[in-house]
């Protein structure tokens, strides 16, 4: 949870400086060297006191041609004279929620008991975004425990659920207050 914190200090001093396609070009940078994390002896190697600091960098640079973005360049190699390097796959992700954010661009997860078709998905998008005045891209999880339907928008703090057992009970609470 921390590195999250970190992460996104880094993320926003770094935004505050480019614009939305140098941002865009940093990511992408940054998200394929946070790629290598994914190997064990890639992070024995990065993580190790025994290899350099500048031995790390040069390693790191060898996977992107990084020289052309020098906003990238330095914040990289702040994070490696600082021993912050296990921070990059997080400043990766905090770039891709600032770039979101910047073109109105939000992930939403729609939690159902049986696979929707892709059709179905697209409505609800296109309804649900024109609807919040933003661009939605929808996945969905499978639950088959659930009785209803609930979409959650993580990033704009939207959540909306429909139960059937929640709607059964308001409906009886309903007759009976009626009576």
């Amino acid at each position: 949870m921390q590195e999250h914190i970190i992460a996104k200090k880094y993320a926003k001093a770094l935004a505050s400086l480019c614009s939305v396609e140098e941002i865009t070009q940093i990511y992408t940078l940054y998200a394929t060297i946070s790629q290598a994390f994914g190997i064990s002896k890639f992070r024995t190697i990065i993580t190790s006191h025994i290899v350099e600091r500048n031995n790390k960098l040069i390693l790191l640079k060898s996977f992107v041609d990084i020289s052309t973005n020098t906003h990238a360049e330095r914040l990289l190699t702040i994070l490696v004279y600082n021993d912050r390097i296990s921070l990059l796959p997080f400043v990766a992700l905090e770039l891709k929620k600032i770039i979101d954010k910047r073109l109105n661009v939000y992930q939403a997860t729609l939690y159902v008991n049986q696979t929707l078709n892709e059709d179905v998905l697209l409505n609800i998008q296109e309804k649900l975004g024109k609807k919040l005045g933003v661009t939605l891209h929808i996945t969905q999880s499978v639950d088959l425990n659930l009785d209803g339907i609930k979409l959650e928008v993580a990033d704009l703090g939207i959540e909306v659920a429909f139960s059937k057992h929640k709607f059964t009970q308001e409906l009886q609470d309903f007759i009976l207050k009626a009576i």
